[in-house]
């Protein structure tokens, strides 16, 4: 399948009975500490993030296997911190491009 989103790749899809997809990604973005730059390493833990994205060739239901990483930079006070990524920044619940799409979109209708 053809994704195409930047900094992320594809680990697997399921083409659910209503003809949408789950699409699982992993970043392949360098995961530096927000707090003092040192790159990591060590996972701590792992979970599942749903984001919302354009569709692609049908509804698409995004998985991203996100990753918290330690720290091991011994006078940073943070200690884990979780991967963000320019197309989808720290809380976000949808990507970059699908926000500029919705306002590309709402330019063309004014």
């Amino acid at each position: 399948m053809i994704f195409n989103l930047p900094d992320y790749r594809v680990t697997g899809t399921v083409l659910l009975p209503d003809g949408a997809r789950h699409v699982t990604v992993e970043t392949t973005f360098p995961p530096g500490c927000p707090s003092c730059g040192v790159v990591a390493f060590r996972v701590k833990e792992r979970r599942c993030q749903r984001l919302r994205d354009v569709p692609v060739a049908g509804r698409v239901e995004l998985l991203w296997d996100k990753r918290r990483w330690f720290c091991d930079e011994y006078l940073c006070e943070r200690k884990s911190f979780c991967e963000a990524t320019p197309q989808v920044p720290r809380r976000a619940r949808s990507t970059r491009r699908l926000r500029q799409t919705v306002l590309r979109t709402l330019d063309l209708a004014i």
